[in-house]
């Protein structure tokens, strides 16, 4: 099966019409990635809850994936053929590799500076998913 049959069929799911089709559907699952990636940026960023953090992120991390999916599904085939969605795939793609890769101490500034204009650059594409 190609990716655009794929995308057709996953936005024809019924979660997909739930939630573009409903009044409140689209706007309440978009805000909450928006709000799962402020919980998840902020425990990145704020390392003075030291044990609290993990399941911050872990937790941030689900709910942001979660919504991400569900709001894909809601406009699949839409967003397949956005050249900013793609984009922002591929950054996300290397915050993975990144964050693989950085399970060492050594350069851990380096990697962290990374990670952090990495996730500054899928806002920005996020963002470009609109308008583009």
């Amino acid at each position: 099966m190609a990716i655009p049959e794929l995308c057709a069929r996953i936005q024809d799911a019924w979660v997909s019409h739930a939630i573009s089709e409903s009044t409140w559907g689209y706007p309440v699952v978009g805000a909450l990635h928006v709000l799962a990636f402020a919980l998840f940026g902020g425990a990145i960023l704020i390392p003075t809850f030291r044990g609290e953090t993990r399941w911050m992120r872990r937790i941030g991390l689900t709910l942001v994936v979660v919504t991400g999916a569900l709001l894909f599904a809601a406009g699949a085939v839409g967003y397949y053929s956005s050249t900013s969605f793609r984009i922002k795939m591929v950054l996300l793609a290397f915050i993975a590799v990144n964050a693989a890769v950085s399970s060492g101490q050594q350069r851990q500034a380096l990697r962290n500076a990374i990670s952090l204009a990495l996730w500054a650059a899928v806002v920005f594409a996020s963002r470009g998913i609109a308008f583009f």
